[in-house]
């Protein structure tokens, strides 16, 4: 559903782009199903194992395959726990939730362009926020840097710190070290680091 997994990004963790292919998928399911209930089942347990118990039991009543052992207790689950946190999301005093501790809200974020690969302890530092505040808007990351590439990227960052950010960059544009993609090299018998390093143009340090 065109979400990016690799070294440098999973974005099945970005709340937004994740949600997006959730959609998308949910929508697939109801369309291959017709029934609201079966398509989450499957998103659950798989398309497959849905469509193998309807034909199995020749039923498409989820209450009535929940009876049986073909699917999973925590498939076959799925759907009444979801019911539950919607009904009591709408109501939870009157389910025993009077004293919820709400976490702070996340203030409103907009999306920069980081043009190269660079380091986030920097990113952070421009935006004039901690690095632990920068990794918790942008949880697809998996590295200490953006991803390398000529198309950038796009990191989010809050929304009032947009005008800071952009005039930090601006300040320090020409002073910015990029991080250069790292590979990997098997070492060869005989080689030494000196070797190497005249083989990839650079120093040994």
């Amino acid at each position: 559903y065109g979400l990016r997994v690799d070294k440098w990004v999973d974005e099945r963790r970005d709340p937004e782009k994740s949600t997006q292919a959730a959609v998308k998928y949910l929508k697939d399911l109801y369309a291959m199903f017709g029934d609201w209930y079966l398509a989450l089942t499957a998103y659950n347990a798989g398309e497959g194992k849905v469509a193998a118990a309807i034909k199995r039991y020749n039923s498409t009543d989820l209450w009535y395959l929940r009876e049986k052992t073909y699917l999973k207790r925590e498939s076959c689950d799925f759907v009444p726990k979801l019911l539950a946190a919607i009904t009591i999301g709408k109501q939870p005093e009157d389910f025993g939730f009077s004293d919820i501790q709400l976490p702070d809200p996340v203030p409103p974020l907009t999306k920069i362009h980081i043009p190269y690969s660079l380091d986030l302890k920097v990113v952070a530092s421009m935006a004039e926020i901690s690095l632990s505040e920068l990794k918790r808007h942008n949880p697809e990351l998996r590295s200490w840097c953006t991803p390398p590439g000529k198309q950038g990227y796009w990191i989010k960052i809050p929304e009032l710190k947009k005008e800071i950010f952009s005039k930090n960059y601006s300040k320090n544009k020409g002073k910015l070290k990029k991080v250069e993609e790292i590979q990997k090299y098997r070492v060869k018998s005989g080689e030494t680091l000196g070797s190497i390093a005249r083989k990839y143009h650079t120093t040994v340090n």
